[in-house]
């Protein structure tokens, strides 16, 4: 006769795994959802100023909305899917052994930008969606110069901008590949 305690650990170790693969999954679905949202956006905003239309500004803000609404959503994601991952790590030992605990050796190749790395797909979408966040940012300070500032301070705050906004873009990059690596928990993880 089959333990009760060993069952209703396997029970929930199985309910742990599927319920972390769907975290997984949202995360990506509500992803796709505001990308939506954004990509309109975009268009929308390109569209009037293409016809130099004031009305741009209320769409780059509803652009930051959007943006900083995916960011902290793809970051209450990433919170319930490390939730249900250590629920996992702590079940496994009853069921499975150290299954998802056990960090694999991956092969490493000779040339050495190729290889994989241990890049946190999660973290980097994070990242992605505050870089969105700051782009719309830029746009809605952008528009606002153009509007209310004076032609010579406009001209000068345009050169500036770009060149900051190139500058911040690459320092951004250089965040990401450092602070984009999965630790050694994640390893497992999306």
């Amino acid at each position: 006769m089959p333990d009760d305690t060993s069952e209703m650990s396997r029970k929930a170790f199985e309910t742990a795994v599927d319920t972390r693969k769907f975290e997984i999954q949202l995360f990506w679905t509500r992803s796709i959802f505001f990308w939506g949202f954004i990509a309109s956006a975009f268009v929308g905003y390109a569209s009037l100023r293409q016809h130099a239309s004031d009305l741009s500004i209320v769409v780059a803000c509803f652009g930051v909305v959007c943006s900083v609404a995916w960011s902290l959503v793809n970051r209450g994601s990433k919170y319930w899917q490390e939730a249900w991952e250590s629920k996992v790590e702590r079940l496994e030992p009853l069921v499975t052994g150290p299954l998802f605990a056990t960090e694999e050796k991956v092969q490493v190749h000779k040339v050495s930008w190729l290889r994989a790395r241990r890049y946190s797909v999660s973290k980097l979408a994070i990242g992605l969606s505050d870089y969105t966040v700051f782009v719309w940012v830029a746009i809605v300070a952008w528009e606002l110069t153009r509007l209310y500032s004076p032609f010579c301070v406009h001209t000068w705050l345009k050169n500036l901008g770009i060149l900051a906004f190139v500058a911040l873009s690459i320092v951004y990059v250089a965040l990401l590949a450092i602070f984009g690596h999965s630790s050694k928990r994640e390893s497992g993880s999306a």
